[in-house]
């Protein structure tokens, strides 16, 4: 089925209304949901339940991913936006309120946690398959790594702010500005207009449910198989690397380096910057940023942070060390970034409209169920190699590189066709 175009031109009223709902949305998430881990990273100590924290909500992302799939191809994705966001705004408001009334600590945090990726879960297929009917084919590479890199550069810039403003002013002032900017966009959400073609087939809930899943898993599993050994990959970069990074970087910052969370806010801050560049530098490139390129984004990825494991090697001054983790951080998110947008601008191109909600909340399952694996692993993996930080950092070195090296003849297979 051909795909449909609301417009022929890349910055169109409804593709920037998006992005920019996208901006402030995605801070407001990404400010709370590593604000509430740092708190518990901050009052326990414990590496290991930081990346619990960190990993365990990742669960009902998965599990509701599907769901947002197969809402996002039957109803309009505008409406499901406007009424996620609202939900998310409530829900902070509850927690705001009841929260002082539970000793339980840790509990309240993941449950609150749970609810936030739930909801995230459906919200994200909706946007990513409103990609491709806003923006021209041509322009698919330059509309995701725009998405792409507002959605790290509102990701990381959450994720800063959260370090500072937690050191600063505690909990409390981040739960509201969280709930403001989900409210903000729940606004923007009503403005925006998006292709909506109503499906023919009909029958109860479960038919539906298991009809679309059907549809999806036969694409991947069948029509496009290489989409799925490209998801794999991916999947094994993101337990392997991103999330050593994830976990890694405010336990090594804090705990190894013996700076405050500030520290970690600046930190990510500026590895920020490493992940615009990557965007923009995607953007540029174009059609000319072709899968087999993919590999090699990996396998740079995974070098950069050789430093890191290097300045705990060989017991670097603190303050130098931080400054070499900041640095080689920025080369390592702008390659990530790069993939990330290579990686998505490939899965939307082979998907047919009526197909791109289910396929895209089952790619998106992937990495997220990486996190959650990825994550839990790196909390233990620092907490038992507590001495030995630099073993953790070289293991994600060896396995995103043997990945990369290996999966070439996949990608290059895709960017053959």
């Amino acid at each position: 089925m051909k795909k449909v175009f609301k417009k022929s031109t890349l910055w169109n009223r409804d593709f920037s209304l998006l992005t920019i709902g996208q901006i402030i949305s995605i801070f407001g998430n990404m400010i709370l949901t590593y604000a509430l881990p740092l708190y518990i990273l901050d009052i326990s100590g414990s590496a290991s339940l930081f990346g619990l924290t960190l990993s365990l909500p990742f669960i009902s992302l998965v599990v509701t991913s599907p769901i947002g799939g197969i809402l996002a191809d039957r109803l309009k994705k505008q409406r499901i936006m406007f009424w996620l966001d609202l939900a998310t705004t409530l829900i902070i408001v509850l927690y705001m309120a009841v929260s002082g009334l539970f000793t339980a600590i840790v509990p309240v945090v993941i449950v609150k946690l749970l609810a936030l990726n739930a909801i995230q879960g459906v919200y994200m297929p909706a946007v990513q398959s409103s990609v491709p009917l806003l923006v021209p084919t041509e322009k698919l590479v330059p509309a995701n790594a725009v998405v792409s890199s507002i959605n790290t550069f509102s990701n990381m810039a959450g994720m800063a702010m959260a370090g500072i403003f937690y050191a600063k002013f505690g909990l409390f002032p981040i739960l509201l500005v969280s709930a403001i900017c989900f409210a903000v966009t729940a606004v923007m959400d009503l403005l925006i207009r998006i292709p909506y073609k109503k499906p023919t087939n009909s029958g109860s809930i479960v038919q539906i449910v298991k009809s679309d899943m059907a549809d999806a898993f036969k694409f991947l599993l069948k029509e496009k198989p290489i989409l799925t050994k490209m998801s794999l990959i991916v999947f094994i970069v993101q337990v392997s690397l991103a999330s050593m990074i994830m976990v890694g970087l405010p336990v090594l910052i804090t705990q190894h380096l013996g700076f405050g969370m500030n520290y970690v806010g600046i930190s990510q801050a500026i590895m920020m910057v490493g992940s615009i560049f990557g965007g923009v530098l995607a953007g540029a490139m174009g059609t000319r940023l072709t899968g087999n390129k993919l590999p090699w984004l990996i396998l740079i990825a995974g070098l950069t942070i050789i430093p890191v494991g290097l300045v705990f090697l060989f017991d670097v001054p603190a303050f130098i060390a931080y400054i070499i983790i900041t640095a080689v951080c920025v080369l390592t998110f702008g390659a990530i970034q790069m993939g990330s947008i290579l990686y998505f601008t490939i899965v939307q191109a082979e998907t047919p409209t009526e197909l791109t909600g289910k396929v895209m909340s089952l790619i998106l399952i992937m990495p997220f169920l990486a996190s959650a694996i990825g994550q839990l692993i790196y909390g233990v993996f620092f907490e038992q190699f507590k001495h030995l930080p630099w073993v953790v950092v070289f293991i994600a070195v060896a396995v995103s590189s043997m990945v990369a090296l290996r999966s070439r003849k996949y990608f290059t297979q895709q960017s053959k066709k």
